[in-house]
């Protein structure tokens, strides 16, 4: 045993690292000396000299190629995590030289995308100046990995349930928005006044993906108007693509109150008059508590609380 924590402590580096990931990648000697720009031999005699020293296989010849043993699995996945640490700080190091005084990662869900974490960010970087932003969109399911995995610092939008957070910190931003249907400028029912849910059946619906969670409360919508899913046609978790097609088509979809009066507001989307049964879903943030460290995460969560109760109003969700 201390023999093996002298070896790691002594004499693994990032190039061992390094060599332990191409492989795992490309499960092939030669292609990864290839990408390391390295001879095939240096990295036989390398992967040999860290099992001799660790006293472990860290590899197996199978059928495809190199397999990792469960040692190699355990040391490629802290090699992984560890070089991406190095990165950050890589990052982190050229944004300091740049006048950069900090940055924050933000990973929004699409309920945040369009308004409350850019705005929050706006608010962050007006209290800090000097701070870089980076945005990621996609679903909670594809988000909260890359938090774990110390690739993003915060995640931003419906707060997801408890089993999926579990070891994260988490915000209640805003207890909650209700839902409204959306549709193009141009839909046959856009300049209507009044509708009733069996008027919304002949359009096709655009629903959010399977596994997300606003999929369950659209569900629950159609449930309560007496609509059914057989007309979704398309399923998007992307803002952008939603709104492009429900623009060029006479398909409707449901959005959470706030995002469809601000599509609304810039004249992008008609709120049909229409009230949608169901639960508000409440907004947060979840985040690493490894992440706290960074002064401008916990700010930011104090921004995102502020611009949640502006954008967040009650208001009427249709008119």
């Amino acid at each position: 045993m201390a023999r093996l924590e002298w070896y790691i402590r002594a004499n693994l580096k990032p190039r061992h690292m390094q060599l332990l990931v191409a492989l795992d990648d490309f499960r092939h000697v030669g292609k990864a000396a290839a990408f390391l720009n390295i001879t095939q031999p240096a990295v036989s005699k390398t992967l040999a000299e860290l099992e001799r020293g660790l006293e472990v296989t860290l590899f197996e010849r199978g059928s495809r190629g190199l397999v990792p043993t469960a040692y190699g699995r355990c040391l490629i996945r802290v090699s992984r995590s560890v070089l991406r640490d190095l990165d950050a700080a890589r990052d982190e190091l050229r944004q300091m030289r740049s006048g950069s005084t900090g940055r924050v990662r933000i990973g929004t869900l699409p309920v945040a995308a369009p308004a409350l974490a850019p705005r929050a960010a706006i608010r962050l970087q007006a209290r800090r100046p000097g701070t870089a932003i980076s945005f990621q969109e996609a679903t909670a399911d594809r988000l909260l990995p890359l938090l774990r995995e110390g690739l993003l610092d915060v995640v931003v939008g419906t707060l997801p349930p408890a089993s999926m957070t579990l070891g994260l910190e988490t915000a209640a931003l805003h207890p909650g928005d209700g839902v409204a249907v959306v549709c193009g400028m141009g839909h046959p029912l856009a300049t209507r006044r009044r509708i009733a849910a069996a008027d919304l059946l002949p359009y096709p619906v655009v629903m959010p993906p399977l596994g997300s969670i606003f999929r369950a409360t659209v569900e629950g919508a159609l449930a309560a108007l007496e609509l059914t899913t057989a007309s979704a046609m398309v399923e998007s978790g992307s803002m952008t693509a939603s709104n492009t097609y429900l623009r060029e088509t006479n398909a409707i979809s449901f959005y959470s109150r706030h995002l469809a009066l601000h599509y609304s507001r810039v004249g992008m989307l008609r709120v049909l008059p229409i009230a949608v049964p169901g639960a508000a879903l409440p907004i947060g943030a979840v985040w690493s508590r490894h992440n706290e460290a960074n002064p401008a995460v916990p700010e930011l969560i104090d921004c995102l609380r502020e611009v949640a109760h502006e954008v967040l109003e009650a208001e009427p969700a249709y008119g």
